[in-house]
């Protein structure tokens, strides 16, 4: 019966013996085709190309699975170094709009029109860098209230107006390619 060693290790291919292949030996002293000590059976047939092919293709197999597996690592870093950036584009996001909400704020308090412009080229200045960065701010007043987006701070009742429609934005809300990253403070309308 022939032994067979498996090798996990693609070097040692290249270290692998005939020995290593065929390890059982005829005692009929001939010469195989391969030009060693004829290592085949009662045929006198020479066996060791097949079991070398076999070997061959068992090494094959294992480079493959090993390609394979490098090739999902790598788009496994990939995914994560991506997650992993917008992560950090969020976390700096989050930090930085309670600063622009002070904006808001501060253009209530300015009755000088040219500091206003000035105030206003800044604000939109920031809410275009948001936009390249995929961040959006969410729509509220006038629009019907989504527990999906806002969260409701207080409830006002206003006959003029429909039921769950957002009457005033406390607190401004925003989305980062597609998912809320802050919620819209409102107050909505609520007739009964």
């Amino acid at each position: 019966m022939t032994k067979k060693k498996k090798h996990e290790n693609l070097e040692e291919v290249e270290n692998v013996e005939l020995e290593d292949v065929c390890d059982d030996k005829c005692e009929c002293g001939e010469n195989c085709e391969c030009g060693d000590d004829c290592h085949c059976h009662e045929d006198h047939e020479c066996h060791c190309h097949d079991k070398k092919s076999d070997l061959a293709a068992e090494y094959l197999a294992v480079a493959q699975r090993l390609q394979a597996d490098f090739e999902n690592y790598r788009k496994r870093v990939a995914e994560q170094l991506d997650r992993e950036r917008q992560e950090g584009v969020k976390s700096v996001i989050e930090v930085f709009l309670p600063s622009l909400d002070t904006f808001k704020e501060a253009k209530k308090g300015i009755t000088d029109e040219s500091i206003l412009a000035g105030i206003n080229m800044i604000e939109d200045k920031i809410l275009e860098a948001l936009k390249n960065l995929h961040c959006e701010k969410i729509e509220s007043v006038g629009a019907k209230f989504d527990p999906n987006l806002h969260n409701v701070i207080a409830l006002l009742n206003n006959p003029n107006e429909e039921d769950d429609t957002i009457l005033e934005e406390y607190q401004s809300g925003w989305m980062l390619n597609g998912k809320v990253i802050r919620y819209a403070k409102v107050i909505v309308n609520k007739k009964s």
